[in-house]
């Protein structure tokens, strides 16, 4: 039985095809849970070792625990996950979700309820065929000066699709917060699907809220310049594919993990 997976906080209208996505789960998950202890530093890969996994993550007062996930198109297979987190004083939470193709559905909420505590996403992705792609990211500032940014860049090509929500909430309470939303959308073919739905909800005086997405192609000078200097068009496709899940990589503040990474992306690609 299908149920709605990937609801945003705030919904608009039904026509627009964006409060959520019918989809049918997998009768068994994957679970994952963890408690960071004050002022401990963790850096976990998540397996795909199921077709569904939940992870809920409760991050200490000065603690700092990073969440990665890579998905490689090595079949058919629809992957789900669904990430809850809560981070305490000072807290700080970071989520690196790379997508090389593929069929994935992500739903991550982070609550920012000590003060000062901070949540980052790096999402990067890219698409072709049929590929799609399906996330909701909350961040839910409950307190004091609280910190969150939602980063997302990506390449689509053939008939794939994506919708990304984005939400940032500014809940009573959170003086002093900011919120930053930013998209980079990079569409090579006219029959891609993007929806791209950035959103600030807000009941607090005395924070900040940013968000813009850009939208695009490929700037015809400079494909003409790479064509003339030999190479060929889908090279440079090619190429500005890697470069954008690569900036990704490269922001995670590990260079061993980074290495690893970008190795194991160039022999997923």
């Amino acid at each position: 039985m299908k149920q709605m997976i990937n609801t945003p906080p705030a919904r608009t209208f039904r026509w627009l095809g964006v409060n959520g996505t019918a989809a049918e789960l997998p009768q068994e998950a994957g679970n994952y849970t963890c408690s960071v202890p004050e002022g401990a530093e963790q850096t976990f890969v998540l397996q795909e070792n199921s077709s569904l996994q939940k992870v809920t993550i409760e991050v200490g007062p000065h603690a700092v625990f990073r969440l990665i996930q890579i998905h490689r198109n090595t079949d058919d297979t629809e992957r789900f996950s669904e990430i809850r987190v809560n981070c305490q004083e000072s807290a700080r939470f970071e989520w690196y979700r790379i997508v090389l193709g593929g069929n994935c559905y992500d739903n991550c909420s982070v609550a920012l309820s000590g003060a000062d505590s901070s949540f980052t996403a790096e999402i990067g992705y890219r698409l072709d065929g049929s590929d799609r792609l399906d996330v909701n990211c909350e961040a839910i500032h409950t307190g004091r000066r609280t910190r969150s940014t939602i980063h997302a860049s990506g390449v689509m090509t053939g008939a794939s699709a994506k919708i990304l929500r984005s939400t940032i909430d500014l809940q009573k309470g959170c003086k002093g917060a900011v919120g930053n939303e930013q998209e980079d959308v990079l569409l090579l073919d006219e029959t891609v699907e993007n929806r791209s739905v950035p959103v600030i909800l807000c009941t607090e005086e005395d924070v900040e809220g940013n968000h813009g997405t850009t939208i695009g192609q490929l700037d015809e000078d400079l494909v003409f310049y790479l064509s003339t200097r030999g190479i060929p068009q889908e090279a440079i496709y090619d190429m500005m594919a890697r470069a954008r899940i690569d900036a990704v990589i490269r922001r995670i503040p590990d260079p061993a993990l980074q290495t690893a990474l970008l190795d194991e992306k160039e022999a997923a690609i």
